[in-house]
């Protein structure tokens, strides 16, 4: 008669609402809970008692399933929620979480417990989320193309007339001068209409900020040019500007020019609204786990408190004159890489902007909340690479990916999670790239010893 422990146990794996199946050290399966065959399309009775081999299936569709449980049972090796498709007997297809721990005593394996979760509905849903938001998205965009189109239209038909005026007032303005003419009105004439060009081009500048083209960034070195220019545009206002910097080494995937043309903004932006004739900025790179920090702090008087939601507003401005786009420019140069930017008062008087980017575009904008962490595992790039007879030994992970695509007749991805947008849906990373664990970038690959 079995005792109450056995009765117990045997209760809660018969209620458990995951699979469990227990395979021994001689690669039997020892216990298959009833929600572990319902999982499978496969009844328990015909697993207890047999090979783990059993659990195989030939589909192409379970090969990473296949993979996984060869890898725990055969090697070892644990794991957490593993995600992998499972193609029923049935034809049913579904979507499995797996979790192995490979208990040991005495430095031998006794065993492999394996969990196995069905999480098709929740992935049907993030998919049906995602295809939303993709659309969205791309309503979006073209709403915003169809806006600065119009834009752009609207600057072209008013900068033609913004010149005319103003090129007659200023003939008007010397044709008063020569006859000693009262020359007060043609003055404020040509003033507006050089103001109103001025707008005009600001539009346009606004209108015209391209997408961006991904490349990798070193961004210490661009926060040195772009504090060098800033330098030499002081000048032309009659300031010097002092820029301190503290850059640590750091490369993200990013668009250059727009990451430059943003901090130019800023630095620019600090050197007009200093009360002083010399300007002292700080500028600072920090390297962060998933992304870095730029902050850019000035000594000039800040920004007052009621103005402060506005100051990334187009054409908000302080200034007597001016089109008021600097900050929104950097704002949206920021936005297109999915990153974060603010401004602030700083410790000790003057104002602070702080700019957050992330190593890739997609990581911002909490797109981790329904698509999981980004990366690939090593291994699959190791056979990936090894099938098409590539020696990826000794380079990173990103640069060996780029050689399997390109050995694939692909173009290169410059970052994770970008082949959601290149269109190559047959690219053999499109799948992976959004699914499994994301690894550092800076990790070598050898085939000797290890990852």
């Amino acid at each position: 008669m079995p005792s109450v422990r056995q009765i117990l146990v045997q209760n809660v794996i018969k209620a458990l609402p995951v699979g469990l199946l227990v395979i021994g050290p001689k690669g039997d399966v020892m216990v298959a809970s009833p929600s572990a065959g319902v999982l499978l399309g496969l009844s328990p009775d015909s697993l207890e008692g047999h090979g783990w081999r059993r659990l195989v299936r030939p589909e192409p569709a379970n090969e990473q399933f296949n993979r996984n449980l060869a890898e725990a049972v055969e090697s070892g090796r644990a794991f957490r929620h593993c995600l992998t498709d499972y193609l029923r007997p049935d034809g049913e297809p579904r979507r499995f979480s797996m979790t192995a721990s490979c208990p040991e005593i005495g430095g031998k394996r006794v065993g492999v417990t394996l969990l196995i979760d069905d999480v098709t509905a929740l992935y049907r849903s993030r998919e049906r989320e995602t295809a939303i938001l993709r659309e969205k998205n791309r309503l979006q965009y073209d709403m915003i193309e169809s806006l600065n189109n119009l834009a752009l239209s609207v600057a072209h038909q008013i900068r033609n007339p913004a010149a005319a005026i103003g090129g007659f007032a200023l003939k008007l303005l010397r044709e008063h001068k020569d006859r000693h003419l009262q020359t007060e009105y043609p003055d404020i004439i040509f003033q507006e209409a050089r103001r109103l060009e001025e707008l005009v081009g600001a539009v346009v500048r606004l209108a015209s900020l391209p997408q961006p083209r991904l490349l990798a960034v070193n961004l210490s070195e661009l926060a040195e040019e772009a504090a060098g220019r800033a330098e030499e545009a002081a000048v032309a206002l009659h300031k010097r500007l002092e820029c301190s910097r503290c850059l640590e080494e750091a490369e993200i995937v990013a668009d250059r020019t727009l990451l430059a043309q943003a901090l130019q903004e800023i630095l620019l932006n600090a050197v007009e609204f200093s009360g002083h004739d010399t300007v002292r900025v700080t500028l600072s790179l920090t390297r962060r786990e998933d992304g870095v920090v730029l902050r850019i702090v000035d000594d000039g008087p800040g920004v007052r408190r009621d103005l402060l939601p506005f100051v990334f507003d187009p054409f908000f401005t302080t200034k007597a004159r001016g089109a008021g786009i600097g900050l929104t420019l950097a704002r949206k140069a920021v936005l297109e890489h999915n990153g974060e930017i603010e401004l602030r008062d700083a410790e000790g008087g003057g104002a602070m902007v702080v700019m957050r980017l992330f190593d890739t575009p997609e990581a911002g904008l909490c797109r981790e909340a329904f698509y999981g962490p980004m990366g690939l595992d090593v291994r699959e790039l190791k056979a990936k690479a090894r099938e098409l007879g590539l020696d990826v030994s000794g380079l990173t992970t990103i640069d060996a990916v780029r050689a399997v695509q390109q050995g694939e007749g692909f173009a290169p991805c410059f970052a994770w999670g970008v082949h959601d947008r290149c269109g190559q849906e047959l690219c053999a990373f499109r799948r992976e790239c959004v699914k499994t664990t994301r690894i550092g970038d800076s990790r070598s690959i050898t085939y000797e010893g290890g990852e």
